[in-house]
């Protein structure tokens, strides 16, 4: 494929070309009836640092195969190839969908490929599991959620929150009524650093650099932003109202066309507000969500939370036994995932989460819970409708930057 132009064009990045002529073998698929003893066969399309990453841990898990892998950069598929062992590399995904030996689909490509890819899979016959954010559009994502509902097959999206034992935890604790009434959500994803990365040659800048141009990328609310809503959708069991915000090009002087920071405040039912802060110049407050209720705080990331009890908040039935620690000058309790089952029990309800295993790795847990879906024929957690939330919920944020106004969401916008 040639990238002489300097630069690489959406249709570019859909057609890519023929199938690379790299093979390491093709293994036969298995037939079996019954589901629990077929093997899953899975293509990947985009094996750049983040389909590397799920490359990496599929091919770790028993009775997964991957027979077939796609990228339109030589580099980054060659690499790949040596991940999957037997796979045939192709740079047309449309070529590796043919193959009627393969059950689902990874794709982790710029943003705006993952609506026409997902849809296309889909239509092929292939269940799908799709990197965050859902889609570049609204129309796109809801697109997708249709045809995972006409063509029935499974859909999820990639928040590893969603499958992260902490958060889930968290979200027990608060539907249990730990914090009281929620009023207020601060999310934070800080960093400093300018989110470029080197390239080989100037004409694969636009390849390299894909989150910087509008044209493949919806910025930081679509890469960052989109994890946290898709967290304080899921807990407040809600989606917001309305959204305002602010951001700018305003410290890297580098020809990027989306934001290097952002600030924005949606308002959700009953005056819940949540204040989001993305900056690229500032890491001080790092990444967490926090949730701020009447009777409490509960501040999570993905590897510990801690809640903090306001002082006329009554007396935890176990909060005497639980383990506490200064933060901040204040007294915190340390959320431990591993006894979300004893505090369901003492409620009544005495059942096991659902939730990934402590300290175990969530990309683990989220390819696991797809491939016992997909096996199974049950829905996943982080389907296709929580992931139309989230980006619905982004892709009006972004408006409300570019127009410098409020804009309030209309509920069919997160309905198909």
């Amino acid at each position: 494929m040639s990238l002489d132009d300097g630069g690489l064009s959406r249709r570019e990045f859909i057609k890519g070309s023929a199938a690379v002529a790299v093979t390491l073998g093709l293994a036969s698929g298995v037939s079996a009836q019954q589901p629990d003893a077929r093997k899953i066969r899975c293509g990947v399309i985009g094996v750049g640092v983040e389909g590397s990453r799920l490359l990496s841990k599929l091919v770790r898990i028993p009775g997964v195969r991957v027979p077939a892998i796609c990228d339109i950069y030589e580099p980054n598929l060659k690499d790949g190839l040596k991940i999957a062992g037997l796979a045939r590399g192709y740079e047309d995904y449309r070529w590796m969908l043919d193959r009627d030996d393969l059950d689902a689909i990874f794709i982790a490509t710029p943003l705006n490929l993952h609506g026409s890819m997902a849809i296309d899979a889909m239509k092929s016959g292939k269940h799908v599991f799709c990197e965050k954010m859902m889609a570049y559009s609204i129309d796109e994502a809801k697109e997708m959620l249709r045809t995972s509902t006409e063509t029935g097959k499974r859909l999820q999206i990639g928040y590893q929150q969603r499958y992260n034992a902490i958060y889930n935890h968290a979200y027990e604790l608060i539907k249990q009524g730990v914090l009281g009434k929620i009023t207020h959500v601060r999310c934070m994803w800080n960093r400093n650093g300018s989110w470029r990365r080197a390239v080989p040659d100037q004409k694969y800048e636009r390849l390299f650099n894909w989150r910087m141009y509008k044209e493949y990328s919806q910025g930081l609310m679509a890469e960052l932003g989109s994890h946290q809503t898709h967290v304080v959708n899921w807990f407040l069991e809600s989606v917001p109202v309305s959204v305002m915000g602010s951001g700018g090009i305003d410290y890297w002087k580098d020809g990027r066309e989306t934001y290097d920071n952002v600030n924005v405040i949606f308002e959700y039912p009953e005056g819940v507000r949540l204040y989001f802060q993305s900056l690229t110049t500032n890491q001080y407050d790092d990444h967490y969500e926090q949730f701020m209720g009447d009777k409490g705080t509960l501040i999570i990331t993905p590897v510990g939370a801690r809640l903090f009890r306001e002082p006329q908040a009554e007396q935890l039935t176990w909060g005497d036994a639980a383990h506490k620690e200064k933060a901040g000058g204040k007294e915190a309790i340390v959320l431990d995932a591993d006894v979300t089952a004893k505090l369901k029990a003492q409620t009544g309800a005495g059942e096991q989460i659902a939730a990934g295993e402590k300290n175990k790795d969530d990309y683990m847990c989220e390819i696991e819970s797809f491939i016992a879906c997909v096996l199974e024929n049950k829905q996943p957690d982080c389907d296709g409708q929580e992931g139309l939330e989230s980006a619905v919920t982004c892709l009006l944020a972004n408006q409300a930057m570019a127009q410098g106004k409020k804009l309030f969401y209309k509920p069919e916008m997160f309905k198909v």
